[in-house]
């Protein structure tokens, strides 16, 4: 490219960045209508930005998207979309393409476009899922990751010491919320492995024929207030995902007020305290806390001291601190790349002449 060309490309990159006008792309799975944690969070990302003035879409691989419709409310599928394959991916050195730590293969797909490129990381064991051996984000042109946890973070840099990452916290919609109504006799269950939920269950009753009217409810494949109105209704969680990276499900359960029985993920969560949920040392123990767990409930003899924890680990997180938090890393992202575009212009602009 000749200077006089990329030149005329960097000031139309500058300009386009000073009004808000460069493109914000967040690669995203289909979900084929399953409600993942995830996906909702681009979602809020791109909500959060296009009110804030940006230019943010939520970008596929195909044609065809399902998107996510039947389980986020309506103004989330009215958000600005675009396809790789459809050939909507057009981008100059001014945007910005930000992909799950899942998507490794694509970063080869896209590693010589023009633009800014970034990890998402919310789910860290996938990170090398679909990397090569031996080959790091680093190889991709990757300076940059967002993610959702302290020890996620510290987790990378052991892995890419020149990545720089920040997190940005979660938050919860406002109908995660303790139900007016008396908890009932149903058990709320979530587990990596949809095995593991049919294997408690059937563990639960053989061992607790007493209880055999308690209720089960597995919390898949529903919209998110259909499940947030579950939880409210439940009188306990039950939580087991050993490689979970935030821990979005028992946070949920606390903010319905419903106590959580859980194994620890291998990558503590940053908000774990041993008094703030039933923390069990492995998988074969649920079922008998479970069991002790809905005898106390009945007889009223579940701690104060439980809730009072579960109050004071959710009450840090709130849509608005996220909200700042995105917009302000993103404002930070382009006043440092128009910098960078500035300090381009004016070393190929002729020497006197008002770049």
């Amino acid at each position: 490219m000749d200077m006089e060309k990329q030149l005329s490309q960097l000031k139309s990159g500058l300009s386009k960045m000073e009004n808000k006008e460069c493109k914000i792309y967040f690669l995203t799975q289909d979900t084929e209508g399953r409600a993942i944690a995830s996906v909702n969070l681009n979602y809020q990302y791109v909500k959060y930005l296009n009110e804030g003035g940006y230019n943010a879409f939520i970008l596929y691989e195909k044609k065809e998207y399902k998107g996510v419709g039947e389980w986020l409310p309506k103004e989330y599928s009215e958000l600005p979309h675009a396809s790789i394959e459809s050939g909507e991916l057009k981008v100059g050195p001014q945007d910005f393409v930000i992909i799950p730590e899942l998507y490794g293969h694509v970063l080869e797909q896209i590693k010589d476009m023009p633009c800014t490129k970034m990890i998402f990381c919310q789910a860290y064991d996938y990170i090398l899922e679909t990397l090569q051996p031996g080959f790091s984000w680093v190889n991709y042109g990757i300076t940059r990751c967002i993610t959702t946890t302290e020890s996620q973070k510290e987790y990378i840099k052991t892995l890419f010491p020149s990545i720089q990452s920040d997190v940005i916290s979660p938050s919860f919609p406002e109908y995660f919320k303790t139900s007016k109504k008396p908890k009932t006799p149903l058990v709320a269950i979530h587990t990596r492995d949809p095995r593991n939920t049919m294997k408690i269950i059937k563990e639960f009753y053989l061992k607790n024929p007493q209880f055999k009217w308690i209720t089960f409810r597995d919390m898949r494949n529903m919209s998110r207030e259909e499940f947030a109105k579950h939880l409210s209704e439940s009188c306990v969680s039950v939580w087991v995902d050993r490689i979970s990276g935030f821990g979005t499900f028992p946070l949920e359960s606390m903010l319905c007020n419903s106590p959580v029985i859980a194994t620890l993920p291998m990558l503590k969560p940053d908000w774990f305290k041993q008094e703030n949920a039933l923390w069990v040392p492995d998988e074969s123990k649920i079922v008998e806390v479970l069991g002790n767990y809905i005898k106390n409930w009945l007889e009223g003899n579940i701690p104060n001291q439980l809730y009072d924890e579960m109050e004071k680990t959710v009450s840090v997180f709130s849509e608005e601190k996220e909200r700042e938090s995105v917009l302000s890393y993103f404002k930070t992202l382009l006043d440092e790349k128009t910098e960078e575009f500035k300090n381009s212009i004016n070393k190929l602009s002729p020497i006197g002449a008002n770049a």
